[in-house]
């Protein structure tokens, strides 16, 4: 994982919530509340500007990597045909032992720069065998590191 990725933007785009993919979600779904959920939830930030927009930079190891929670904070629901833009960025990295964790955090605004939502998404990887145990931001003791709950 490149540690060296810690505050870095990585997707700053303008998204729109399709409808079709809205319809799509609520189809999956198949249940009466389904179009709240799939308003609540229509994209993931880690993928939103492409599948390796977030992996390829942090270089993330596919075979020793898994994601390691999401969690939200929900101010409204997305509209149908609403244009959002979406800032990706690393939030923290923690070199912890045999671990690298990257806490990945996604913030959606409407046209007037009010927050929808915040995603946070963990990732963590297994480091290569071999490699030594860094001093990180986890081993400061002083909290700094510590992946957001």
């Amino acid at each position: 994982m490149n540690l060296e990725t810690l505050g870095q933007v990585l997707v700053e785009a303008d998204v729109v919530v399709e409808p079709d993919s809205v319809a799509l979600l609520v189809d999956a779904l198949g249940t009466p509340h389904a179009e709240e959920v799939a308003l609540r939830l229509p994209f993931f930030g880690p993928t939103v500007g492409g599948g390796d927009s977030v992996v390829g930079p942090i270089d993330l190891s596919l075979e020793r990597g898994l994601a390691g929670g999401q969690s939200f904070e929900w101010h409204r629901s997305f509209r149908p045909g609403e244009r959002v833009s979406v800032v990706v960025s690393v939030e923290d990295i923690i070199d912890k032992g045999t671990l690298h964790l990257a806490t990945v955090l996604s913030e959606y605004r409407d046209v007037d720069g009010e927050l929808i939502q915040r995603q946070r998404t963990v990732f963590v990887e297994r480091k290569p065998s071999g490699e030594q145990v860094q001093d990180g931001a986890a081993d400061r003791g002083d909290g700094a590191g510590e992946p957001a709950s």
